[in-house]
């Protein structure tokens, strides 16, 4: 074997070991995305505290991981009546947290954060609101 079918390229390289370990980690957290409802924090920490160090620059970045997470998630549609799912409208405890609902609007609040909002004496808001009354 004294010859070459075909010279090697300005673009021939050595493989690179760290790529397969890249790959895995990948494929980890695609799989994770779709198989679980865990944060994507919570995904990527469990991946990548086990992954070497060596490999850290070879990673995406974690942007980058966070939305291939989020792109292996199914979304989640409206129902028949336009209306968000029911798995949307409750709290992890298991507290209606839809208000109100219509076409043009959703108002996200639960009775219990209502209680505590009725004993306050000051509110304050952020600039995310077009319209806000208090009663």
């Amino acid at each position: 074997m004294d010859e070459f079918i075909r010279e090697p390229s300005n673009h021939s390289h050595a493989p690179n070991p760290n790529r397969l370990h890249v790959i895995k980690i990948q494929n980890e957290i695609k799989e994770r995305g779709v198989s679980t409802e865990e944060g994507t924090s919570v995904i990527l920490h469990n991946a990548l505290r086990s992954a070497p160090l060596s490999i850290a620059a070879d990673l995406p970045s974690t942007d980058a991981l966070s939305q291939c997470i989020l792109r292996q998630r199914p979304p989640l549609l409206l129902d028949i009546n336009r209306q968000l799912p029911e798995v949307l409208k409750n709290t992890d405890r298991g507290e209606q947290f839809v208000l109100f609902e219509d076409e043009s609007m959703i108002i996200f609040a639960s009775r219990s954060n209502l209680n505590v909002l009725s004993q306050c004496k000051h509110w304050f808001l952020d600039g995310t609101f077009s319209v806000s009354i208090l009663v």
